[in-house]
């Protein structure tokens, strides 16, 4: 596939740089790390901050310092990697993918300078205050709607289910555009491209994701067409009014690729930040109780959730020239792991980082939505996304608690990090 592809099925690997630890078990995908990777990867800051991940082939990053370094180089560390699978991907679901209308490019996470500053400039202006108080009345309707239905179902529910994955998804899709009819197909083409991007998916799974990929690509094709004949106040829209004032500064392809990228970027991240944040705040005796008796409180406490149990573990980069980190000569080509949960554990920017504090002082300083120029863009609507679901929660079920002795259960995956179930009790 050419260079500029939304995903490139390339996984060549770049050995070890000379002098650098070699760790022969690491891996994401592991038992032990997906049950709690903050174990591991305390374990591996202190044995060795920088190590080569041979299961991977990947340059592992754990500090704060050296993670931060490399989002702030975007010309040596690029962004090129970040859509592409981990693991190789099996001829058949490459085979549905090389049809000549699955055109998807890189537009803003895996797109490098002068484009990528050219495409998020419009990108962003999409994600105006303007367009965050169109949406605040929306997400907190829907809110009090899924709350209500969790209320109607008796004296427990499983969250994930009930609203930490409707929420999300209807808000981004309301964002995009995309009519209230087609959600659930929406939801049903692109809940499982985790699985292909970030997994380990068998070949049948792989071939079922390129389908429903396939099909969510051309379904954003049509979108963006009609959209263009009968334009409407959308972020959509706004991107082909930018397009037609200026086919140049935007490309008519470039749009419909960012449209067929946000979807996952705005869906699978909050949803994880909602049930890892109820996680925490009723885990620990006593604080729902102050956060019902305080709601002032949730925005910190939403900064400590990321910090502290990021919904995004991890991102990549991928060297771009030979250049030096940590102390070692990095080759091209090497792939870098950068460990965003490690980075925001680490003891030499956050005092007790394994303590969940949502008085924390600093707790903003955490890098779960990166830095530099690929900043995500939705972290304004996350963050809202978020605060008013625990509002909203906080003020309707003040006698929320969690579900005795149940065992949360992870997609091993390289990236991203949230239970499939939640129950909850009141």
């Amino acid at each position: 596939m050419a260079d500029t592809a939304y995903h490139k099925f390339d996984t060549t690997r770049v050995p070890a740089p000379k002098g650098c630890p070699v760790d022969h078990d690491f891996s994401p995908f592991s038992e032990t790390y997906v049950k709690n990777p903050y174990v591991v990867l305390e374990r591996l800051r202190d044995q060795s901050a920088v190590f080569y991940a041979e299961k991977l082939g990947y340059l592992v990053l754990t500090r704060m310092e050296d993670v931060a370094e490399v989002f702030r180089k975007p010309d040596i560390f690029a962004a090129a990697n970040v859509q592409d699978p981990v693991l190789p991907i099996c001829d058949a679901a490459a085979e549905i993918l090389s049809v000549a209308d699955y055109d998807p490019i890189a537009v803003l996470s895996n797109r490098a300078r002068p484009d990528h500053t050219r495409i998020r400039k419009h990108a962003q202006a999409g994600f105006s205050s303007r367009r965050m108080k169109i949406l605040e009345p929306f997400i907190r309707r829907r809110c009090e709607t899924l709350v209500e239905g969790m209320l109607m179902s008796g004296d427990r529910a499983e969250f994930v289910a009930a609203l930490a994955h409707p929420l999300p998804g209807e808000t981004i899709f309301r964002f995009i555009g995309f009519p209230e009819a087609d959600d659930q197909q929406l939801k049903d083409w692109t809940t499982n491209r985790l699985a292909f991007t970030w997994g380990e998916a068998s070949d049948e799974e792989q071939i079922d994701i390129a389908h429903k990929v396939l099909a969510y690509w051309r379904y954003c094709a049509a979108f963006v067409a009609a959209r263009y004949d009968a334009p409407a106040d959308d972020f959509a829209s706004e991107l082909l009014a930018a397009h037609i004032a200026d086919p140049v500064d935007l490309g008519y392809n470039e749009i419909r690729s960012v449209i067929y990228g946000l979807s996952f970027a705005g869906h699978e991240i909050v949803s994880n930040l909602l049930s890892n944040g109820l996680i925490n705040l009723l885990s620990t005796p006593g604080l729902w109780a102050k956060i019902c008796r305080d709601p002032s409180l949730i925005p910190n406490a939403v900064e400590e959730i990321l910090r502290f149990n990021s919904p995004q573990t991890s991102w990549r980069r991928v060297a771009t020239r030979d250049t030096e980190l940590a102390g070692y000569q990095i080759p091209a080509g090497t792939q870098i792991f950068l460990s965003l949960g490690s980075a925001n554990h680490d003891e030499n920017l956050f005092d007790d980082p394994g303590t969940f504090d949502i008085h924390r002082a600093n707790a903003g300083a955490h890098i779960s939505f990166g830095r530099g120029i690929h900043f995500c863009l939705g972290n304004r609507l996350a963050i809202l996304e978020a605060t008013i679901a625990l509002q909203t929660l906080a003020e309707r079920i003040p006698a929320l608690s969690l579900v005795e002795n149940q065992t949360y259960s992870y997609f091993p995956n390289f990236t991203f990090r949230g239970p499939k179930e939640l129950w909850l009790k009141w």
